[in-house]
């Protein structure tokens, strides 16, 4: 490859006279009146480090020190003042050399360029002992993680003594069984669970609650959530009946993730099923609904925005790596190149979408295993010039690849050889069961209404179902071919006996005698197929391929797919869940804690890349990153070290707080206290439902439409959900954004308040509970509310208030218990 060489550009440099005139009146400033440090050198973090800084050094130069800029590259000293190359390649109207080199909309503004302007023209000044930017590759999270050998809470602990800042003390204890009942199950405990606990506050009954909450199955609904925010779930929506992104009954996958995560599956193994689980272990159809993760991605129109996303949220979730702009161009922050890019894009260059029979149901359209498969072995991938499709450099097809950067470990993909019913779904073992028993329930109908022409289409139906079951699983073998085109061609022929005589006997329709025309037609060509059948028929319909492009049509006849995969996800998802990975531990601890604490430890959940500085607790990150994967990357596991630490039995409050550590910490960046937060839409949706008694604790199954959302009483879970579709009480708070939402935000509007008060889930919620407490009198109905509710006793003060306010109402509870709902505690993780 050419060396590029940094030359002048002096065929760009304006009138000498008028440099030189502009060069006096520079150097008429003894001080330059733009600061170096806040000015000049961030405007070339942002844009020029990236060519020339520690990542990479184009044409030998860099640009991280003043003293780098005067040393120059191949083509000297850049800040001259009489001729200074940097300003020629910021300012030339050449889009070739032009820097930075993304196009004219990445130009630098006219202010920035006059202040680098009137830096050079002031000497260019930079401190005396200026230390160039870091290598990258020393970036703290691109290390093995390390463990102190302490736990959290002694780090925590040691770290604020040192600034001499007082903890909190203990969260009443009903505080702290509230807060863990809704992070871990996402329901309330019940008045008669506060009221047990307290009775055994210890540290070991702290342990059994803990036990027992994640040993239900409401745990995995609760984080299965979570997770579904993070890795995008999406049903499937299009135009009408069109799919145009994600895939029908997805709803497969969020099953298995809240299986996965009630089993405790080790979150290493969970990665390798999402990105994997076909070519990791074909035969095992239960964990083939993890891919799901990959075909929601699935995007109809642009194949290359299908793999961008895929790519892009792989990386962000699992990695904490932005991928979007290497797709343009070299990482601007980062060790990745833009080739990095395309490596991983070949990795998932043959992927596509299908859809599997689903033991039960014969009709894909009622239900199927939504799961991806390597379809185009040999699909070679370009680098795509400036990241746009339309210009591909066909010089040289990338080969599959991960970030060299993160080269910890080889990235080695092997060929899978597939078991034949991967390659011919036919071959599953009920998928003749079930195609027979579709066929004897609608010959069953026909008997049953006693219509002679439907019972014989439905044993002809019968007929044709056993013999191309017998023809597909007999590939090549003539004979049987034959008997299977002649058995489909006499259930045609009967069909479109049976639909001419429907036509005629409409006659007086309108529009009749066109349609008993073209009745007459298919029958005809259905007559003479019968006639000479020869061997050619439609395979059994079990498995449907998602369009490639708007333009497909022939995709419902793919009955066959490749006998092999490429093996690159497998090796892309080992590589992922290795132990030797820096990165993907840490974020899932990230992720979790963000969860239980309300504040990361990293600020930037899905970017832990160099704008990520290293966290006030990186050693709190580090050791629970360690003790998980040596726990068999279990997420129960880390649970448990979260949730019954010292920290989170910490009040939120700043009540009685020592004043050092409030002036000195307000925004408990020491974890001095406990964050209290606000609880997101599912958590307050699903608690009205827990506290009225409605609520429908079974598992799994379709996505419900939100239109039954004021009727139906399961878990907010299984709404429909797509950018589409959303639940009307679940958008107004907080609910997840299904394009991204690696975290979720936080508000306060009035229109919630507004929902809690009129809305009839809240008004039923009250009904319910005022008619089981109808028997208490008003002290003892004042406390009941207040425990079920807020999950605590009144303080003297609201007993008082809220009695006088209870006459007021003249002592109607469902008014009492609306306005208690609509209290800030009910909605607050204190």
């Amino acid at each position: 490859m050419q060396k590029a060489v940094f030359q002048p550009l002096s065929h760009l440099v304006p009138p000498r006279g008028w440099m030189v005139g502009a060069c006096v009146a520079s150097l008429a400033l003894t001080v330059s009146a733009v600061d170096y440090e806040k000015e000049i050198k961030p405007l070339l973090k942002e844009r020029c480090y990236a060519c020339h800084g520690a990542l990479k050094q184009k044409a030998e130069l860099r640009v991280d020190t003043a003293a780098a800029m005067r040393k120059g590259g191949d083509g000297g000293n850049i800040l001259t003042k009489e001729h200074s190359m940097l300003l020629e390649r910021v300012t030339t109207s050449d889009k070739d050399d032009r820097m930075p080199p993304e196009g004219e909309g990445a130009m630098l503004t006219k202010e920035q360029v006059a202040k680098l302007r009137e830096w050079i023209a002031a000497g260019a000044p930079g401190p005396a002992q200026e230390k160039p930017e870091e290598d990258p590759r020393a970036h703290w999270a691109y290390q093995p993680p390390r463990s102190s050998g302490r736990s959290m809470d002694a780090l925590l602990a040691a770290r604020l003594a040192a600034k001499g800042l007082k903890p909190q003390p203990e969260a009443a204890p009903e505080l702290w069984l509230r807060r863990v009942y809704l992070d871990l199950i996402g329901l309330p405990p019940t008045p008669a669970q506060i009221q047990a606990f307290l009775q055994d506050t210890s540290v070991p009954a702290r342990q059994r609650v803990v036990d027992q909450l994640l040993s239900t199955p409401q745990y995995g609904e609760r984080w299965a959530r979570h997770f579904m925010d993070i890795w995008r779930y999406c049903d499937w929506y299009g135009l009408g009946a069109q799919l145009r992104h994600s895939q029908k009954h997805l709803w497969h996958w969020r099953d298995w993730i809240v299986e996965a995560l009630n089993a405790d599956k080790g979150y290493d193994q969970m990665i390798v099923q999402m990105l994997a689980a076909d070519e990791l272990a074909p035969e095992d159809r239960s964990n083939l609904r993890a891919t799901g993760f990959l075909a929601r991605s699935y995007y109809l129109f642009n194949r290359t925005t299908w793999l961008d996303e895929t790519i892009e949220h792989t990386c962000r979730a699992f990695l904490g790596l932005t991928m979007q702009c290497v797709k343009c161009h070299d990482h601007k922050y980062d060790p990745v190149e833009q080739a990095d890019y395309y490596r991983m894009r070949a990795i998932f260059e043959p992927l596509h979408v299908r859809l599997d029979p689903w033991e039960g149901e014969s009709d894909l359209e009622k239900n199927g295993l939504p799961r991806v498969y390597d379809l185009h072995l040999d699909q070679k991938t370009y680098r795509h010039v400036r990241g746009d499709e339309k210009n591909e450099d066909k010089s040289r097809p990338m080969t599959a690849g991960i970030p060299r950067v993160l080269e910890f470990a080889s990235y080695e993909p092997k060929a899978v050889k597939l078991p034949p019913f991967s390659s011919r779904p036919v071959l599953l073992p009920f998928v003749l069961k079930d195609h027979l028993a579709a066929a004897d329930q609608q010959l069953a109908q026909a008997q049953k209404a006693g219509d002679a022409g439907a019972v014989k289409l439905a044993g002809l139906r019968l007929a044709m179902i056993q013999a191309v079951y017998a023809a597909d699983l007999a590939k090549g073998d003539k004979a049987i071919a034959q008997a299977a085109a002649l058995a489909e061609a006499r259930y045609a022929e009967a069909k479109a006996e049976d639909d001419l005589a429907k036509a005629e006997a409409a006659a007086k329709a309108k529009d009749a005698d066109k349609k008993i025309k073209a009745a007459k037609e298919v029958l005809e060509q259905a007559r003479a197929k019968a006639a000479a059948p020869g061997d050619v028929y439609a395979s059994l319909p079990v498995s449907f391929k998602a369009q490639e492009g708007p333009e497909e049509n022939g995709n419902a006849k793919v009955q066959t797919y490749p006998e092999t995969s490429t093996g690159r996800r497998l090796a892309l998802a080992r590589w992922i869940a290795d132990k030797r990975n820096p990165l993907t531990a840490r974020v899932l601890v990230n992720h979790v804690w963000t969860r239980h604490f309300g504040m990361p430890l990293v600020a930037d959940v899905g970017d832990f890349g160099r704008r990520a500085n290293a966290p006030l607790h990186q050693d709190v990150l580090d050791s629970l990153t360690t003790g998980f994967m040596e726990s068999g990357w279990s997420m129960k596991w880390l649970h448990r070290t979260m949730v019954l630490s010292e920290l989170y039995r910490r009040s939120s409050s700043n009540a009685g707080a020592d004043p050092h550590t409030i002036s000195a910490d307000p925004d408990n960046l020491f974890l001095w206290r406990m964050n209290p937060r606000r609880m997101e839409s599912q958590l307050v949706r699903d608690s009205l439902l827990h506290l009225s008694g409605r609520l429908d604790l079974a598992l799994g199954g379709p996505s419900i439409d939100p239109a039954m959302a004021e009727t139906s009483p399961r878990r907010s879970l299984y709404f429909i959900q797509n950018a589409d579709v959303e639940h009307r009480f679940l958008a107004v708070f907080d609910n997840s954004n299904v394009l991204e939402c690696y975290r979720r935000n936080e508000s306060v509007v009035p229109q919630q308040a507004l929902a809690l008060t009129n809305s009839q889930l809240s008004r039923e919620c009250a009904n319910a509970l005022a008619g089981s407490l109808a028997k208490l009198d008003a002290p003892a109905f004042i406390d009941q509310s207040f425990l079920a509710i807020l999950g605590r006793l009144p303080a003297p003060a609201e007993r008082q208030a809220s009695l006088e306010g209870f006459r007021a109402l003249n002592e109607d509870r469902s008014l009492f218990l609306q306005a208690l709902i609509n209290h800030n505690d009910f909605v607050t993780l204190r």
